[in-house]
């Protein structure tokens, strides 16, 4: 074993420690003690192939405690080996999806809620308890997501959206593609300034469904607008059609 300190090439066993019985080392030539190395993933000592198999049980949609009782590490330690895995995959996004050349982005908002739902909030509750919105943008052609961001359904995260859409592309001119959302409308041009060719498609719905499970399917899409508010979109393009089709 090679000193950690000194790096000379001769060290032996010095025991144990902790609660895993880690195996201590002691140099023959400075004297200090040390353990071998073990690798980590962020601040974590889990086992790669284990932290691995928890993220992608997360992934395929099982509980923490399911997790928990399949690799037998605590709910804490998933919970934060999410947490790490978010902030690691934010990185190479941020540091990767930059300069995309795109023809046709479309622009949508999923909504979900984070502890409860807007119903239940109390006026003394966290700001980011209740219905989150997570704005999307995608290549209508390549499926990438150059962007997306959380947040509540506003005029300020409409903006810091389009702010990291337009900072992840080129200069060339592209369609953009939005739903009805009002913000968009001025956001698009406080953004951009007339540099993109875009359209918002407004949907119809028709009633939900009046017997057996029906009413918790989405409601049937009865007609489709399409309002040209800047530039000259192509009707003709895949983000246009698709979205008259009902997808």
């Amino acid at each position: 074993m090679t000193c950690t300190r000194c790096e000379y090439g001769t060290a032996r066993r010095f025991g144990y420690f902790g609660k895993r019985r880690i195996q201590r080392w002691c140099c023959t030539s400075c004297k200090a003690t040390f353990c071998e190395p073990v690798p980590k993933l962020g601040t974590h000592y889990t086992d790669p192939e284990t932290a691995a198999n928890a993220l992608s049980l997360m992934l395929e949609g099982m509980s923490i405690r399911a997790i928990s009782r399949v690799t037998g590490l605590h709910k804490g330690t998933i919970l934060s080996l999410m947490t790490t895995a978010a902030a690691n995959a934010r990185r190479v996004l941020d540091m990767r999806i930059r300069g995309v050349l795109t023809r046709y982005v479309q622009s949508d908002e999923i909504w979900c809620f984070v502890g409860k739902k807007r119903r239940n909030v109390r006026k003394d509750d966290p700001v980011k308890l209740g219905d989150q919105w997570v704005f999307v943008a995608m290549d209508a052609e390549t499926k990438l997501v150059p962007s997306f961001v959380i947040g509540k359904r506003t005029r300020e995260t409409t903006l810091t959206f389009l702010r990291d859409l337009q900072a992840r592309l080129t200069n060339a001119r592209f369609q953009l593609t939005t739903d009805g959302f009002h913000f968009y409308e001025r956001g698009v041009e406080d953004v951009f300034g007339g540099t993109v060719d875009f359209a918002q498609l407004v949907k119809l719905f028709g009633d939900y469904g009046q017997h057996g499970d029906e009413r918790y399917s989405p409601p049937r899409i009865t007609e489709v607008i399409s309002k040209v508010r800047d530039g000259r979109p192509d009707p003709a393009s895949k983000a246009l059609t698709r979205a008259h089709s009902g997808h």
